[in-house]
């Protein structure tokens, strides 16, 4: 299974270098595109856009910063929407509010696509240690799909049914935590 991976900052860098350590086949994209080059040096490959990377891989994952991002990303002008299709998936471990999750959901579904969202619990040293913990939220067939990447990145993994759960659950989580 070829995987995209889009955004690589602080978690993201250290989510896509556990999948190209793994001997994932890995296309990358970052808005800032020397982010990409250690990646590059072990192995994975480049995508000039978003919607590059998504044309060319199975399953696109995204981590972006914020919400706003997170839209541009999924949705935008050289967005992921504009390179996905049947048969392939969109899983966004972002950190964004239910209503942005939706709206992302609904424009990759309007693609024929599957959509995942897995926002992470976890910070930068459980991202480098493949011991992320994602609630995903979505598409269930897809979610079995990319298990085993998950399982990569993160040491457990929860279906939490309909989109916007997955977001809801990490504000929870993000309120126990305190953060």
């Amino acid at each position: 299974m070829s995987i995209g991976f889009l955004g690589l900052g602080i978690m993201g860098s250290p989510m896509a270098h556990n999948l190209v350590k793994a001997g994932c086949d890995v296309t990358v994209w970052n808005r800032t595109t020397s982010k990409c080059d250690s990646l590059l040096n072990i192995g994975a490959k480049y995508g000039s856009s978003p919607e590059s990377v998504a044309s060319a891989c199975d399953v696109t994952f995204s981590m972006l910063a914020d919400p706003g991002s997170a839209m541009e990303v999924a949705c935008g002008k050289q967005g992921a929407v504009h390179g996905l299709g049947p048969g392939k998936g969109y899983v966004d471990v972002s950190t964004v509010d239910g209503q942005s999750s939706k709206a992302i959901s609904i424009a990759i579904k309007a693609t024929g696509a599957q959509f995942l969202e897995a926002p992470v619990s976890g910070s930068k040293k459980p991202a480098e240690e493949g011991k992320l913990i994602f609630l995903t939220a979505g598409d269930k067939s897809l979610y079995h799909e990319v298990a085993p990447i998950l399982d990569i990145m993160g040491k457990s993994r929860f279906y939490l049914g309909d989109v916007g759960n997955g977001a809801a659950m990490k504000l929870v989580v993000n309120m126990i935590m305190g953060r």
